[in-house]
């Protein structure tokens, strides 16, 4: 983002434009970087909510993005280093938000965090 003026960036960031072609969103423009439908459907992924909490070591379960569907695979870890990196590989966007919303989560024993699931990665938490 160094060439690019700073009302587009404040525009990407307010969700007024797609993060990748820069065309504009429709209504309601929520804070965070959006992708356009095109945009979306030309990437593949699939948007999935990680939902941890330390009860006998971490468990973590996956919502479908409407946050009330829950996926059939669920893990167990046993360190809060494996569920950063869960998160990580699982396309969780490394802005300053999302890092204090983890740790914030890690800190106080339960928490989660949005992620951008390749269709492999999607498929083999729906199987």
């Amino acid at each position: 983002m160094g060439s690019e003026r700073s009302s587009t960036v404040r525009h990407m960031r307010e969700g007024r434009i797609c993060a990748l072609c820069k065309e504009p969103l429709p209504p309601p423009h929520t804070i965070g970087e959006r992708l356009c439908v095109a945009c979306r459907r030309e990437r593949k992924r699939h948007r999935v909510y990680l939902s941890f909490a330390r009860v006998d070591g971490w468990c973590c379960q996956f919502l479908e993005e409407d946050l009330k569907t829950p996926l059939p695979k669920a893990l167990r870890f046993r360190s809060q280093q494996k569920v950063r990196e869960l998160a990580e590989r699982g396309g969780c966007a490394l802005t300053l938000e999302t890092l204090q919303a983890l740790n914030h989560g890690l800190e106080t024993g339960r928490g989660g965090v949005w992620l951008e699931l390749s269709e492999e990665q999607y498929r083999r938490l729906k199987g």
